[in-house]
């Protein structure tokens, strides 16, 4: 009986406890961390960090379009912050679509950027994915290389689990991420609502759900119980 009691209590000591969730959405709540801007390289020089919505596009009447993203003041002491001693359990990148488009490709940028400054011209010819600027490689691809609707229009939900956890360790620098057409057949555009869109709601929102790191002692416990476990198993053996 007192074996049973134990590997109870070290399973409910080990489980995540006082979970907490975080919203960040440019005006709600008094965030006010997000940029975003679209990058036209039909007019290179164009500073559009203040337009309403941005667009991804592999030939925006026979031109590119690359946009950049990010979230700052995540992490940190204030209330609406995410503490050191708390893990990241899942997050999630919800945009208001509201041009059905190819698709988009997610990069971590690499190099600092922002949106009253970035142009296609201020970042090299848009943005380079050459591990300098921006990750080589994307880490979360949505729709497909060519020209139909492949990603509708309203609400779309993305897991930024991973992407949150880089920015939490520090495998990436936090300057938030870089959206990509398919190239070279991603002619249908996707449009979402920016950080400056008139209603707060349809603004990016990216939302984080933590819990606290269990302290050394929770460990021990749970592997006192989980050998109760073993042993029990080999007594009946």
């Amino acid at each position: 009986m007192l074996s049973k009691s134990l590997i109870a209590a070290a399973l409910f000591a080990a489980a995540p406890a006082f979970a907490a969730t975080y919203t960040f959405q440019q005006g709600a709540g008094g965030y006010d961390g997000t940029m975003d801007v679209t990058m036209y390289s039909s007019d290179p020089d164009a500073s559009s960090g203040y337009e309403q919505e941005v667009s991804i596009d592999a030939s925006d009447n026979g031109s590119p379009n690359h946009v950049l993203l990010r979230f700052d003041n995540l992490f940190g002491s204030a209330a609406n912050q995410i503490k050191t001693g708390e893990t990241v359990v899942s997050a999630t990148l919800t945009l208001q679509i509201t041009s059905a488009g190819s698709g988009i490709r997610f990069y971590d940028m690499l190099s600092d950027w922002n949106s009253a400054s970035a142009t296609w011209n201020t970042m090299g010819d848009g943005i380079q994915t050459d591990g300098i600027e921006a990750a080589a490689l994307p880490f979360l691809t949505i729709g497909s290389n060519n020209s139909d609707p492949n990603i509708e229009s309203g609400t779309l939900v993305l897991d930024f689990t991973d992407a949150l956890r880089r920015m939490q360790d520090g495998g990436v620098p936090g300057y938030g991420w870089a959206l990509l057409p398919f190239e070279p057949n991603g002619t249908n555009g996707i449009d979402f609502y920016s950080a400056e869109g008139f209603m707060v709601s349809d603004r990016p929102l990216l939302t984080v759900e933590v819990a606290p790191v269990p302290e050394p002692e929770t460990y021990a416990l749970l592997l006192a119980g989980l050998g109760l476990i073993v042993l029990r198993a080999r007594r009946r053996d």
